[in-house]
């Protein structure tokens, strides 16, 4: 079995399901500072998964790269503001 494009759209689409799930939770339970945390990780995530998605489609390498560059910076963006939460 060969893994195609349309099985890692399904997996984002997961991804943004459980964005909304746990945005919500973190909202309804009184966690709402954590929400852009939850935000960065769960986008350098979903990115990850893209920049797979279009290396088996066959997309050229500087895509890639910035998609990659990218999910780096939404991660240490995911660091920065968890930090800023946990040092208050």
């Amino acid at each position: 079995m060969t893994l195609a494009p349309w099985m890692f759209d399904l997996v984002l689409l997961g991804v943004a399901g459980e964005f909304v799930l746990v945005t919500y939770l973190l909202v309804r339970n009184g966690h709402r500072p954590w929400a852009v945390p939850v935000l960065w990780f769960l986008v350098s995530g979903a990115l990850l998964m893209a920049a797979v998605r279009f290396a088996v489609s066959g997309a050229g390498h500087p895509l890639i790269a910035g998609i990659l560059m990218v999910s780096l910076l939404t991660h240490l963006a995911c660091l920065w503001t968890a930090w800023r939460l946990v040092r208050k």
